[in-house]
């Protein structure tokens, strides 16, 4: 019989062995080659099959996507759309696919929202195993139908994430601990639900008038009635969903209940909308209570209603105050505060559905060495420098074979990404009779007079302090931190570097984008990246932290610019996010699809904490980072000593804990990390066994080199240089190399 009448049955392979190459044949098979590509492609009409376990809305479907064109190339925009089957117990969805069959075909499932009329698709889950389904190209089987988010018939550990903002925008309302204005009325409990409405102009025929504008309710319709409702239903504007979660429990995403959800005093409810349309999408809120009396059986009734219009939400974030109205009277009866996060899609940069580390680690990976910022914190090894957040203490990172060095970076005022820390840049305002004892204390950097004075310096947006001018890091361009010059750096200890290059690499301010040139930096690519992104936030005494400055970037601006220089130039570099203000976080998760995000914490002894509680409770961080998907958290260690369980809470959670801090120095405090089972250890001087070396206590002050002191920091010039590079005092200090 011939072999055609079993083309569907099943037929296992396994992936060929490649020979070894052979350098008689590299020329015959490269005419090959040739040959293959004008030869016409081998081809089979493909049949998928996939059982979805959930419930799906009514314009949610099932979809594939691959490394072909068919199947779009892992292009979320070109997914190609399955059809439901009928079936008892679950969601079946099945596509007969025309797929090239001279190579292997790789794919993944995922739950799409499509629209006919913009060709816009929302990806709301997909699969995110890092190894995507495969179809060899020997395989030729009648196929057993694929299980959503499992491996194979076997696999337990259902891989599913949330998609992420392709197109449409997603606008988080965060109603924390009853934010309600009581004015005649007595406090009650009440539960709040927000549907998302557009406006709809109504012709009325017995009218002259100009078209009345109404409000429509934008809800989850069925197919059916999608069918019925032929082109009145808009469907960009159908694209909606609204879901809410609790941070005070453990819970996911989930759609909101007919008669809201309970805000209390002690609740903290999150809810999420996907918005296809935000500028013509309006929100209505419906505020129930119970009534005194109320049985066990009774449901709550209608309290008050508000609305909130598509142009009060200015921004990236704020806060609007809603005036609530009674359902029966229709009168004022109290108003709220409801504070809002827009998230919107990236512009520059499109990711695809390749593969994600979003909430990737291998098992048997032992504890990442990470190095805080480099090779630790500014200190004195001798006469020798080492500062902080340089290329220099990246590569001695590197050499002591750290996994990761953990950075931080923040936006001048021209939108350039530099790797620094502090929030301020602390000028000097008298004149000190002597900068050797600064020295001893402080990290000092010299800046023209003829670029930077005092009144600029005020003009700039300086704030007079005790005894010094502190002025905002964002309100400086890069140019401007270019003309800094330093009074103390580390020897070349006899390695083969030219003494300008190695001055380079110890220059501070280095670009975030100069981290991924490899033939500037030579940092090996295994070298991984954990991107700390500065953003101030108000503390526990209403103030901002660290002596700052409310922050005047666009949050949405701010989190792109950094995004979009990661995302097109860290090729297979490993990368970490992590930001201690949970709405820089939310946005980088739900802005990109590739690297993880972990939340920071800070240190439970510290008398101050941040006004968030999202992130000074530690229970609300855990609940944050599993409703919104984080990679884990990154918290201090002292938050582990005193809670031994915290780790193990967040694996069941599928979530992972870093500890970062000044303990970590001591190898026994790190033995005792690793055995609750952190995945990283971020700790300063990795590159010293004795942990060798002094702190500065007091960080980088800045000093103007006016008329008065220019020849003082000219002596303590050329004896650095003398002692370091071997420059003679004869030489001309404005002639040496400084920074290439």
């Amino acid at each position: 019989m011939h072999r055609w009448f079993f083309a569907t049955d099943r037929e296992e392979c396994e992936e060929a062995a490649k020979p070894l190459e052979d350098p008689a044949q590299l020329g015959a098979e490269e005419k090959d080659k040739q040959e293959l590509v004008a030869a016409p492609v081998p081809t089979t009409e493909w049949s998928f099959c996939v059982f979805y376990p959930r419930s799906l809305q009514g314009n949610e479907y099932v979809a594939i996507t691959g490394d072909c064109e068919s199947l779009g190339n892992w292009d979320p925009k070109k997914v190609f759309v399955m059809d439901k089957k009928d079936c008892h117990s679950q969601h079946r969805f099945e596509a007969s696919v025309v797929i090239p069959r001279n190579f292997d075909i790789h794919y993944r499932y995922c739950v799409v929202i499509p629209s006919t009329e913009t060709d816009e698709i929302y990806i709301r889950y997909w699969e995110s195993r890092l190894e995507s389904r495969v179809i060899r190209t020997c395989q030729n089987m009648l196929k057993a139908c694929d299980r959503f988010g499992y491996q194979n018939e076997t696999d337990t550990d259902y891989r599913v994430d949330r998609g992420w903002a392709t197109s449409e925008t997603y606008i988080h309302f965060k109603i924390f601990n009853a934010p309600f204005f009581w004015q005649k009325q007595s406090p009650r409990l009440l539960y709040v639900h927000i549907q998302p409405m557009f406006e709809k102009e109504q012709i009325c025929p017995y009218a002259d008038k100009d078209p009345v504008p109404a409000l429509k309710c934008l809800t989850l319709r069925s197919r059916q009635s999608e069918s019925e409702a032929g082109d009145e239903t808009d469907q960009s504007l159908r694209l909606t969903y609204t879901e809410v979660a609790n941070l005070l429990y453990s819970s996911e995403l989930s759609f909101q209940p007919d008669h809201g959800v309970c805000c209390g005093p002690e609740d903290m409810q999150l809810y999420h909308c996907s918005i296809g349309s935000p500028l013509e999408t309006h929100y209505r809120l419906d505020l129930y209570t119970f009534a005194h009396k109320a049985g066990s059986d009774e449901p709550p009734y209608h309290y008050g209603y508000g609305f909130v219009k598509a142009g009060q939400l200015v921004g990236s974030e704020g806060h609007i105050i809603v005036s609530i109205t009674c359902a029966s009277t229709h009168r004022p009866l109290i108003e709220m505060c409801l504070r809002y996060l827009i998230i919107r899609p990236l512009e520059n940069f499109k990711c695809d559905m390749r593969r994600t580390y979003e909430r990737y680690w291998r098992r048997n990976r032992l504890p990442m060495d990470i190095g805080h910022r480099g090779s630790g914190v500014t200190y004195f090894l001798g006469q020798d420098l080492v500062r902080e957040n340089t290329l220099y203490g990246f590569k001695q990172a590197a050499v002591a074979n750290a996994d990761m060095v953990e950075f931080d970076v923040q936006l001048t005022k021209d939108a350039q990404v530099v790797v620094y820390h502090d929030f301020v840049m602390k000028f000097l305002l008298q004149r000190c009779s002597s900068y050797e004892e600064l020295l001893t204390s402080c990290d000092l950097l010299i800046f023209p007079c003829e670029k930077l004075n005092r009144l600029k310096l005020l003009a700039m947006g300086g704030c007079k302090r005790t005894n010094h001018i502190a002025v905002p890091f964002e309100a400086f361009t890069y140019d401007q931190l270019t003309l800094a010059r330093v009074l103390r750096f580390s020897a070349n200890k006899g390695r083969e570097v030219p003494c300008d290059r190695m001055l380079h690499e110890q220059r501070p301010f280095p670009l975030l984008l100069d981290m991924f040139e490899k033939e500037q930096t030579l940092l090996p690519q295994s070298l991984g990246f954990n991107i700390e992104i500065k953003f101030p936030q108000l503390d526990s005494t209403r103030r901002w932290e660290d002596e700052c400055f409310k922050p005047t970037f666009d949050r949405n601006l701010y989190v792109d610019t950094i995004l979009e220089i990661v995302l097109q130039h860290a090729g297979s570099r490993r990368i970490l996010f992590s930001c201690f203000d949970a709405d820089i976080c939310t946005m980088v998760r739900l802005k990109q699809n590739l690297y993880p995000v972990m939340l920071l914490t800070e240190n439970p002894e510290c008398p101050v904490q941040y006004l968030d509680k999202r992130v000074s409770v530690l229970e609300n961080a855990v609940h944050l980072a599993h409703s919104l998907e984080f990679f884990g958290l990154a918290m201090h260690t002292n938050t582990v000593l005193q809670q031994p369980t915290i780790v193990a809470q967040l694996q069941q959670l599928h979530l992972q804990g870093v500890v970062w801090g000044s303990l970590n120095v001591d190898i026994r405090v790190r033995d005792v990390m690793k055995k609750h089972g952190v995945v990283g250890i971020i700790y300063d001087r990795l590159d010293q066994l004795d942990q060798a070396g002094e702190e500065l206590p007091c960080g980088n002050l800045c000093i103007v080199d006016s008329i008065a002191n220019r020849k003082m920091l000219k002596e303590m010039e050329e004896k650095e240089w003398g002692a370091k590079c071997g420059f003679k005092s004869g030489d001309d200090i404005n002639e040496a190399p400084r920074y290439c």
